[in-house]
This record gives structure tokens, sequence and C-alpha cells, in this order.
């Protein structure tokens, strides 16, 4: 199946869901704190998608806690888009059958990671200097 295909077929059902989950930080959180069960949860049968998640997740988070803006909203909005159908139990494939359901939303997880890869590697080198940083001044508090 072709991106475009993927992107208009399956996706378009969750684009305003995930418009919707933009507009309030209470939500959203709900969304990501019910994603990050799932996804712990069935955390062996995501195999690497599991970290792609991960992933999608810090980025959010960072994001309804204030602490990352320079996300565009479109790419937001497709991350959103992306664990708004990883959570739904009836998408493409329904998740209560073994193994279809986890492979089908894996797909999208890897099709939303192709379309906001940039942004996410901009995403990762903030998080590293955030962390540099941390470490840093933890060190230099340490050594006063």
């Amino acid at each position: 199946m072709t991106t475009d295909k993927l992107n208009n077929k399956r996706l378009k059902p969750y684009q305003k869901k995930a418009a919707k989950y933009i507009t309030d930080k209470k939500k959203s959180l709900d969304l990501l704190n019910n994603a990050m069960k799932k996804a712990n949860a069935k955390r062996g049968a995501l195999g690497e998608t599991w970290e792609k998640f991960q992933l999608l997740f810090g980025v959010f988070k960072d994001w309804i806690n204030g602490n990352y803006k320079e996300m565009p909203m479109r790419s937001l909005l497709m991350i959103v888009l992306g664990i708004v159908y990883f959570v739904s139990p009836i998408d493409g494939i329904f998740d209560y059958i073994p193994f279809a359901g986890l492979i089908d939303d894996a797909a999208v997880a890897g099709f939303v990671i192709s379309q906001v890869s940039v942004d996410l590697e901009r995403y990762k080198l903030w998080k590293k200097q955030v962390e540099e940083d941390s470490t840093s001044s933890s060190v230099s508090e340490a050594s006063s």
C-alpha cells in the first residue's frame, strides 16, 4: 500500500480528533497516558516500533508541558494523529486481532515518522542539548 493511500484511507477519520487534542492539553495528556499504557503493555509485540512510539510520545509530552515549542503545527498534528490511531481499538485492523492490529499500528507509526522525520531530528538534538545542560549544571552545583 502506498503512503498516499495509507494517508487518505486510514488516517483521514482521525484528523479532526487530532486537531481537537491540540486545543486541549488536559485531553492531550490523557491521550498520551493511554497511549503509553498500551505501548508498555504491548512492548514485546511491538518490537522496534516501541522505540518509535517512545520518540513520538516524548515530543508530544514535551509539547504538552510547554518545554518544546519548536514543533511545526503540521508535524504536531501528524504525531497526534498517529497516537490517536494507535490508541483507537477500531482502526484499519481491529486491535483485538492478535498481532495484525499491532502491525497496522506499526505501519502508521512508521508513516508518521517518515512524514515528520526532519522535525523529529531537531527535537532529538534539542532533547540531547537539554540533557547535556542539565548534566553540566548538576556537575557545577556539586563542585560548588
